[in-house]
């Protein structure tokens, strides 16, 4: 089953992985292009602005779940440097990582109704009619996949707070 886990998650990361790289390359081209053809070129070009936003959606979304996965969003370390014993270290890893599952289901709770709220009063973007599902939706999976990694987080803390696993490998 940990096998099974590992090679999701492996596949699931691959996958945001190029969706961050394309929707970088995708902001950066179209972000170019608007700036060139507006004071180059002396342009109006209708719907680029829509497709960056749109891009910066699905990038600070996938963005943030591969920071959940790895641990590497901004964090105040203060404390959690400043504890030296192993059980009050998983004791402090332990509540962190219950804070953040109880908050990755709020946020669940929050995109939920965004995407009722969208269901029942669908709108479109102005120039394209680009449905607002469609970057609302990276939102939801933002949400999902940080609730995912947040309980998988308390499993891991709360195995290593109850003497299952080596505190300081960290690993169950």
């Amino acid at each position: 089953m940990a096998d099974l886990l590992r090679k999701l998650d492996a596949g699931l990361i691959g996958i945001l992985n190029v969706v961050v790289i394309m929707t970088s390359l995708a902001i950066t081209g179209l972000i170019m292009f608007l700036v060139l053809a507006r004071f180059v070129l002396g342009w109006s070009v209708v719907g680029v602005l829509e497709l960056a936003t749109l891009s910066a959606m699905w990038l600070y979304m996938c963005g943030a779940v591969v920071a959940a996965r790895n641990h590497e969003h901004l964090v105040v370390d203060f404390l959690a440097l400043s504890l030296k014993n192993p059980t009050h270290k998983a004791l402090h890893s332990f509540a962190v990582s219950a804070i953040m599952v109880v908050l990755s289901l709020f946020f669940l709770s929050l995109a939920n109704d965004m995407v009722a709220w969208s269901i029942k009063r669908p709108q479109t973007t102005a120039a394209l009619s680009i449905p607002l599902i469609v970057p609302q939706s990276a939102v939801v999976l933002a949400a999902f996949l940080c609730a995912v990694y947040a309980i998988r987080d308390a499993i891991v803390a709360a195995a290593n707070l109850f003497g299952k696993t080596d505190r300081t490998a960290g690993r169950v």
